[in-house]
C-alpha cells in the first residue's frame, strides 16, 4: 500500500476547480477514503505540541521549586544544628515575656463593706472537686459584679461521690477570706440578727450556664435588692468565660492564690510530690475521669 499520485485534472476536480489547495489522501484496496485536509493535520499537530509544552513546563517549574526548597531546608537545618542544643520541653525561651494573670489593676476599686453591700449571696456549688473549685471561683466574681457580701460557699454532698466534706475541711477558709478582702467581702455565715429580721426565707434560683455579667445585673440584682439574701443553686460554670479583664484577673487571684488547701491535704500532697521526684526530676499527673470504670476495677 502506498500513496497514489493524482493527476492535475483529478486534483482540480476534487478541489472544486481550485488547484491551489493541496489534498492528502491514501488509497486502500477495494476502498477509497475521504481526503484529509492539510490544515486539519497541521492544527492537530499544533494542539499536541501545545499540550506537551504545557505539561512539561509545569513539571519543570515544580521540580525547580522543590529542589530549591530542599536546598534551603538543608541549609537552615545545618545552621540550627550548630546554634541550638537539645530541646528542653520544660522551659521556654519566651518565658521572660510572660506575666502573671492575677495582678490587680490600679483602677480596681476596693470591696464594699458588709453593711454597704447590696445583700448576701449564698452559693451551693456542685460537682466534683474540679467543678467545685470552678464554682467557688465564679462565685467570688459574681459577688463582685453584684456588690454583694459573699457567704462561704456550700459544697455538694449529693453527687456521685457522696462526699460530706465542707469548705472548711478542704480549703483554708481564713486565708480565703483575708486574701480576697480587698476584692470582695466574705463572711462565714449570714448574721443571726439579720436572718431573724427577714420576713421571708432566702430567695433560691438557678441561673443558666455561661451567663454574662449583664444577666446577673438584669436578673439577679433586682431580686437581691428586694430580698437581701439570694441563694444560687447548682453553681457550676454559671458565669461566662468572656468577661471584663479585671474580673478575669480576679478569677486568677481566687483560683491560684485564695484557694489554698488545708495543712493535712498540703502535707499529703507534698509527700506524693517528693516520691514522684525521687523517681524522676519531672513528672506528669493525669486526671482519670472514668469514675464508674475505676470503681468496678
Amino acid at each position: 500500500m502506498g500513496v497514489a499520485k493524482a493527476s492535475p485534472a483529478l486534483l482540480q476536480h476534487l478541489n472544486g476547480g481550485n488547484s491551489d489547495t493541496p489534498v492528502c489522501w491514501r488509497s486502500a484496496p477495494g476502498q477509497q477514503r475521504k481526503p484529509v485536509s492539510l490544515t486539519v493535520v497541521c492544527g492537530v499537530m499544533l494542539f499536541c505540541l501545545g499540550l506537551i509544552s504545557l505539561f512539561t513546563g509545569h513539571l519543570a517549574s515544580y521540580l525547580e521549586w522543590y529542589s530549591q526548597r530542599l536546598v534551603k531546608r538543608s541549609f537552615f537545618s545545618e545552621l540550627e544544628g550548630i546554634s541550638r542544643g537539645p530541646i528542653d520541653i520544660w522551659k521556654s525561651e519566651y518565658s521572660r515575656y510572660f506575666s502573671g494573670c492575677s495582678q490587680r489593676g490600679p483602677n480596681f476599686a476596693s470591696a464594699v463593706r458588709e453593711q454597704s453591700s447590696n445583700g448576701y449571696l449564698l452559693i451551693a456549688a456542685s460537682g466534683g472537686l474540679n467543678q467545685l473549685r470552678t464554682g467557688i471561683t465564679d462565685a467570688v466574681v459574681v459577688a463582685r459584679i453584684l456588690n454583694a457580701t459573699l457567704v462561704v460557699p456550700e459544697l455538694d454532698h449529693h453527687s456521685y461521690w457522696k462526699d460530706e466534706s465542707d469548705f472548711i475541711n478542704i480549703f483554708d477558709v481564713d486565708w480565703f477570706i483575708s486574701y480576697l478582702s480587698k476584692d470582695v467581702t466574705i463572711v462565714k455565715r449570714v448574721p443571726d440578727k439579720f436572718m431573724r429580721s427577714m420576713e421571708k426565707p432566702p430567695y433560691t434560683m438557678r441561673v443558666p450556664r455561661k451567663s454574662s455579667a449583664e444577666y446577673y445585673l438584669d436578673q439577679v440584682l433586682p431580686i437581691l435588692l428586694r430580698r437581701r439574701v439570694v441563694q444560687l443553686t447548682k453553681f457550676d460554670y454559671r458565669l461566662a468565660s468572656d468577661i471584663d479583664e479585671e474580673l478575669q484577673r480576679l478569677r486568677c487571684r481566687v483560683n491560684y492564690h485564695a484557694l489554698r488547701f488545708t495543712k493535712p491535704i498540703e502535707e499529703l500532697g507534698q509527700k506524693l510530690v517528693m516520691r514522684m521526684r525521687q523517681m524522676a526530676k519531672h513528672y506528669i499527673a493525669v486526671h482519670l475521669r472514668f469514675v464508674q470504670i475505676i470503681d468496678n476495677v
